[in-house]
């Protein structure tokens, strides 16, 4: 049976926690029902899960009242010692949700959670709510997996998922301590990084287009875009390193026209 998105708002337990807890069953039977709400698993993955483990046919129960998620909120606080970078992360999920969205099955949810309700819910700060989205909106998926099973801090994940994706990559292969390393690096540093690898990106670009441009002629709107491309790289080039928002709005420029160019071709 499927889980319901409103329980995968919280991370599974571990691998070895599900065992014992699939051999307590085993043992002594399940306590305490499996809660389901529009066929799916609203409360219980983990119960549901140990149960398979040992062969135990599950016990259900369906939900009847008409707060499901204020209710998977509760339970999930209830009984479980989650982190702050795990809330932070159920509480950024919950503040992306929209009021009035229909499900699958037609129900409609009928709140929507500002970061300041997320985070009195969670009992977390605002803050940690704001850098988990960011994690949510920029950062790769193993970088948000290790913020939700508390391996590493809302503040830390949230710093490197400012870094480009390789950025990311490098850093989350190095586990918790290249991550831990990699947001503590100072922001000049890291953004030098970045405008190496990006410049390195764009002399590569630069010397395709020009060797292109001299056995055909581009269409005006490529043009265009090679006029953008090069009045960004070079102001680029003359901006101080530390001027982060600049640099990332320009490098979004290049970005851009760069594949403008490369997908009419």
């Amino acid at each position: 049976m499927k889980s319901h998105e409103y329980a995968d708002l919280f991370p599974m337990m571990a691998t070895a926690d599900i065992a014992r807890l699939a051999e307590d069953i085993r043992e002594n039977g399940q306590a305490d029902p499996i809660i389901t709400y529009e066929g799916k698993i609203l409360d219980g993955r983990n119960r549901h899960q140990a149960c398979l483990l040992v062969d135990v046919d599950p016990v259900f129960a369906e939900y009847d009242g008409t707060e499901p998620l204020a209710f998977v909120v509760s339970h999930n606080l209830h009984r479980r010692h989650l982190s702050e970078s795990q809330r932070g992360m159920v509480a950024a999920k919950m503040a992306n949700m929209k009021s009035g969205t229909r499900t699958d099955l037609g129900s409609i949810d009928p709140r929507s959670y500002s970061n300041n309700q997320a985070a009195e819910l969670l009992n977390i700060s605002t803050a940690t709510v704001k850098r988990s989205k960011a994690v949510l909106n920029t950062g790769i998926p193993e970088l948000q997996d290790m913020q939700m099973s508390g391996e590493v801090s809302a503040k830390a994940a949230c710093e490197v998922a400012k870094l480009p994706e390789e950025e990311q990559r490098k850093a989350v292969s190095g586990g918790v301590a290249g991550v831990k390393a990699a947001a503590k690096k100072p922001r000049s540093e890291q953004h030098s990084d970045s405008l190496e690898s990006a410049s390195s990106s764009l002399e590569n670009s630069e010397s395709t287009t020009q060797e292109q441009s001299s056995t055909r002629q581009k269409p005006l709107r490529i043009a265009h875009a090679m006029g953008i491309f090069y009045v960004a790289k070079n102001h680029m080039n003359k901006i101080a390193k530390n001027d982060i928002e600049r640099i990332d709005a320009l490098k979004a420029m290049i970005d851009y026209c760069n594949n403008r160019i490369e997908s009419k071709k």
